[in-house]
């Protein structure tokens, strides 16, 4: 478009001469146009312009200091034009100003917070065009600087796309500064003005426009894709120019709820993003404390918490700051309302009064609300829908990649001292560590630190520290190994010591029927593994008593190698209530589906039902909860294997459970004489003179008899002086009705 012939004319008040804005008549341009001034035919500069009845139609107004920079005289002619600046290419990112007082005469020692001047400045002069070198004047505290602009860098769009490692700082002549810039203040050389706070030097603070996302340094690890939708869902859109974000008709996200197992990062991945965002200093605030014990406190509280944020909001609309409020523990506060029978109803008005303010008739569009928890069942629906906590993030169990990242932040001040030993492979701890929290991981590199300590230290008869060994000391991977083994085990992972003790004395091949329950048991394993069609897979196993179900349940789990393997047991229920009983299951059913891959052993189901054949009685509570539980598929990625054992199918078929179970595995009894000779060989105890001579005595009768049944009648024969051995162990047979005519198959 070509330009018009305008005379320049002075600025008709001294308000507008500080605005840095040219000013023009209405007839002539609209407020918040961006105008090419050009003076010479070589050289031109860009200005925000704003409208004011006094000023002539065919002439525009500038400052002084605006005079001064483009050396323009009263009624010189200048040629105008509309200019336009380019989005992804001319908004500012970070701009570095120097200042000084404007007046010698107003010069003062008193401390300017350059924090709060960096704030000021950007409500004064959002949506305004700055040059390289430009000169203006900027009041603050009733003091007039004069500032220059000395380097302007423009806003990297690759964050605009959730990008995390930025490119290359883009310096540019001309930017338009919006609400998430980054204003720099220097100090002239020669100037006095006394600066403190961080926007005084460059890159003593991260920008939300151009952040250094290095997750490491920041004590993150293994969340980079959560820190990369979180920032996508909630940061974008402030990191947009005003104007933009107002032409789309998008409202900015007001809440997050982050939630997960405990120690998983849910606290520190808050505290680094108020670090990160270039807002107001985050209010944290830990769920009981609001609660206050008298009679509308506790609603005051969360008044004060949202004061500031309404206070900016009334006084600067749309340049108001950030306000970022992080309530930690926040089912504390906010429980389903009606759910707490006899309470006083205080949680209820509490959680009306943050509904109302978060998003309420008169809502606040300068605030974030990042509430943590590991309860979300807890927490009143009303505060999770689009408005509110509209954005819900699972910060999960670290995956292998996340966890090598957070070894190597809690190793890192070690490698850098040389105090891990070269055999330490981060790696291998990270295969080894699996279903560990963040939390565990530090609290393992801990362990092995005060394991390798230990080594140091003199037992005399006072605790002494060896301390020309010490400035030896290195932490190595015998360290980490035993800490892994005997200090820290995962809340959610297998504990081994749980199922090991149902394999003591491991499996024994009596015929070919155990490799194959064996070898259909890696089958199914594999398909849990493998399968996208089938994340849930449930097998029964059924069988007689003491046939040794449960072992070859937990030996079919061990060998699968899950991160997360759990026995439920009704050994650890017992004078539980039919609800205690149905938490206590639900809990491992919960804890499973926090896993990638999990597998569940549901253990002698007929004792978990209370089932006895007198009456008969059972549990009708514990059976429905099962029944829901073995239907009822894993979350999205997540894969579970439940293994159930019973001695009464029958029971099961009554009560519909076992057409619950995806397929069913028969566990036999020993029936043929020589898988019973083939037992006693495995098992030992008895020598082959022994063996030879047991297998006359029950030659021609019939054997029906469990694997662990009969471990326990070579134990108690061994007892015996070794002539009557034999002897013993034929009278014990006899006595459990193993043997006889009556017996299923003969010898």
């Amino acid at each position: 478009m070509a330009g018009r012939q305008m005379q320049a004319a002075r600025c008709p008040t001294d308000e507008l001469s500080l605005t840095n804005c040219v000013v023009a008549s209405e007839k002539d341009f609209k407020s918040g146009q961006h105008l090419t001034i050009k003076t010479t035919p070589t050289q031109k500069f860009v200005f925000t312009v704003r409208t004011h009845p006094s000023v002539v139609p065919g002439t525009i107004a500038f400052s002084l200091p605006q005079r001064k920079w483009a050396g323009l005289s009263l009624n010189q002619d200048v040629e105008v034009s509309v200019y336009n600046f380019d989005p992804s290419r001319q908004y500012v990112g970070t701009m570095t100003i120097e200042i000084d007082f404007l007046q010698k005469k107003s010069i003062d020692s008193n401390p300017y917070d350059s924090d709060k001047m960096a704030i000021e400045f950007i409500q004064c002069f959002t949506a305004q065009a700055f040059s390289m070198s430009q000169q203006f004047v900027f009041s603050f505290c009733d003091k007039l600087f004069a500032l220059v602009i000395k380097d302007i860098e423009a806003m990297d769009p690759s964050i605009l796309r959730g990008e995390q490692n930025s490119s290359k700082k883009h310096k540019i002549d001309i930017g338009l500064l919006h609400g998430n810039s980054q204003v720099i203040f220097e100090k002239a050389e020669s100037s006095s003005v006394n600066l403190i706070g961080k926007a005084k030097t460059k890159g003593s603070r991260q920008s939300i426009i151009n952040p250094d996302w290095n997750f490491e340094r920041m004590g993150i690890g293994g969340l980079d894709k959560e820190f990369s939708d979180i920032f996508r869902r909630a940061f974008a859109s402030r990191v947009f120019p005003p104007d933009i974000v107002e032409q789309m008709g998008c409202k900015h996200v007001k809440g997050i709820l982050l939630y997960g197992p405990p120690g998983c990062g849910k606290t520190l991945m808050a505290r680094q993003i108020g670090k990160m965002l270039n807002a107001r200093e985050p209010k944290v605030v830990n769920g009981p404390e609001i609660l206050n014990k008298y009679v509308g406190e506790s609603e005051a509280n969360i008044r004060k918490l949202f004061a500031d944020a309404e206070e900016e909001q009334k006084r600067l609309g749309a340049n108001s700051g950030l306000h970022i409020i992080i309530f930690d523990e926040i089912d504390a506060i906010c429980k389903q309302r009606g759910s707490m029978a006899g309470s006083t109803g205080v949680h209820d008005t509490v959680v009306n009064q943050l509904l109302s303010k978060i998003d309420g008739v008169e809502q606040l569009n300068n605030i974030l609300v990042i509430g943590m928890t590991n309860r979300p069942d807890l927490i009143d629906e009303a505060l999770l829908r689009p408005g509110r906590l509209e954005v819900k993030m699972e910060i999960g169990l670290p995956d292998e990649t996340g966890r090598v990242q957070i070894l190597n932040i809690h190793t890192a001040k070690m490698k850098q001292s040389n105090m891990l030993a070269k055999d330490v492979d981060v790696k291998e701890l990270a295969v080894e560590t699996k279903n560990y929290s963040g939390a565990e991981l530090e609290g393992l590199v801990r362990a092995a630190q005060s394991t390798a300590m230990n080594r140091h230290i003199k037992a005399t008869t006072q605790v002494e520290v060896d301390t020309e060994k010490a400035q030896t000391l290195q932490v190595s991977r015998s360290d980490f190994l035993a800490s892994l083994n005997n200090d820290i085990k995962p809340a959610f992972g297998s504990n081994q010591e749980d199922y090991s003790s149902y394999i003591m004395n491991g499996i024994v091949k009596w015929s070919n029927a155990v490799s194959d329950i064996l070898g259909d048991g890696e089958l199914l394993v594999q398909q849990t593994k493998n399968s996208e069609r089938t994340p849930l897979v449930t097998v029964l196993l059924e069988g007689p008593a003491h046939s040794g179900k449960t072992a070859l349940a937990a030996k079919i789990a061990e060998q699968s190698q899950f991160p997360f393997i759990k026995i439920c047991s009704p050994d650890k229920m017992i004078g539980f209530t039919e609800t205690a009983k149905c938490q206590a299951i639900k809990k491992i059913f919960e804890d499973a589906y926090k896993s990638q891959l999990s597998c569940v052993v549901v253990d002698d189901i007929e004792r978990l039902l209370d089932f006895v054949p007198i009456g008969p009685r059972f549990s009708n509570l514990v059976l429905q909860a099962l029944l829901v539980l073995l239907k009822k598929p894993p979350p999205r990625g997540r894969k579970l294997l439940i293994l159930g054992t019973t001695s009464r199918k029958d029971v099961l078929q009554e009560m519909g459970m076992s057409d619950s179970f995806s397929t069913t595995i028969h566990i036999p009894n020993i029936s043929r004489g020589e898988h019973l000779m083939e037992a006693l060989e495995l098992l030992g105890g008895f020598q082959e003179e022994e063996r030879a001579n047991i297998g006359k005595q029950v030659k021609g009768q019939s054997v029906w008899l469990g694997i662990k049944k009969l471990q326990m009648l070579i134990e108690m024969s061994l007892q015996m002086p070794l002539e009557y051995r034999v002897q013993k162990f034929l009278a014990l047979l006899k006595e459990e009705g193993a043997l006889g005519p009556d017996k299923h198959v003969a010898f």
